[in-house]
């Protein structure tokens, strides 16, 4: 079985060698610097394609010396015959079903979310401590969302902070607070708390700490921006008033990619049977 790497981030890199040493017959292309591209696909029965598969309309592929536009590589794929494999939205799984390709998106996978999830939690973690000017011990802490990050997080973080507040719409999720014993309030109220939070961090993907919330925060509040471009934060505001914000990406990429690219092989072989 031949299998293609497409661009990817660290983690493409250590499944590349995690395919080796089980046997896998593995290229790639854009992976590295100088890796030139491929020019029959169907040489391969898999291509593996990056998590996410694009960043502002451009192929994933950091360590490659020059841009590659997401449509070029599509373009490439209408007439590949095996399977895609990668991170995509839902605009790239409409291209593919629409090309009537076979594809499975890693991202709808329960077990490797999950385990994202929990790498993500802990590298943020380790983020928090170097960059907050406080200990966690000493920090009145508040996570934004309950999702799957916002789980994983505030279950390993309950028992490091001063306080920890989890804010949520109401929703099952909300419900989940009040069983694992973490204080919650919905959402709405955030606005009304925010000024007593020295940490905040945020899971939810749209705009939620805007300039109404930047002018009522501590100007040494540290915010952790976990979500997906865009990003929850009005960024230029949070700088013009010298708040610290990091817009923390890709964290399983830079804190633990053979654990993740270990997940990426496990829904690889569950594709295969």
């Amino acid at each position: 079985m031949n299998l293609l790497i497409i661009g990817g981030d660290e983690r493409s890199i250590a499944l590349k060698d995690i395919l080796k040493k089980n046997n896998f017959n593995v290229h790639s292309s854009f992976l590295n610097e100088n890796e030139k591209d491929v020019e029959n696909l169907n040489d391969f029965d898999i291509i593996i394609l990056p998590i996410p598969f694009e960043r502002e309309s451009k192929l994933n592929a950091p360590f490659y010396d020059k841009e590659i536009k997401s449509s070029y590589t599509l373009e490439k794929l209408k007439h590949f015959k095996g399977t895609i494999i990668g991170g995509f939205n839902k605009k790239n799984e409409e291209f593919f079903v629409n090309e009537n390709l076979n594809f499975k998106n890693i991202l709808e996978d329960e077990n490797f979310t999950l385990i994202n999830a929990i790498i993500t939690a802990e590298g943020s973690i380790e983020k928090l401590i170097h960059e907050s000017y406080k200990s966690l011990f000493e920090s009145n802490v508040c996570i934004l969302g309950y999702g799957r990050i916002g789980k994983a997080l505030s279950r390993r973080m309950y028992s490091l902070c001063n306080k920890l507040t989890v804010y949520n719409n109401p929703s099952i999720n909300l419900t989940y607070t009040k069983i694992d014993n973490i204080n919650s309030h919905e959402l709405k109220y955030f606005k009304d708390h925010a000024p007593q939070y020295n940490i905040i961090i945020n899971t939810i993907p749209h705009l939620i700490i805007n300039k109404e919330i930047l002018d009522i925060i501590n100007k040494d509040t540290l915010i952790l921006d976990l979500s997906s471009n865009p990003g929850g934060v009005d960024f230029s505001y949070a700088q013009k008033l010298e708040i610290k914000v990091i817009h923390y990406l890709g964290v399983p990429a830079k804190v633990s990619k053979y654990s993740s690219a270990n997940a990426i092989f496990s829904f690889l072989l569950k594709t295969l049977k």
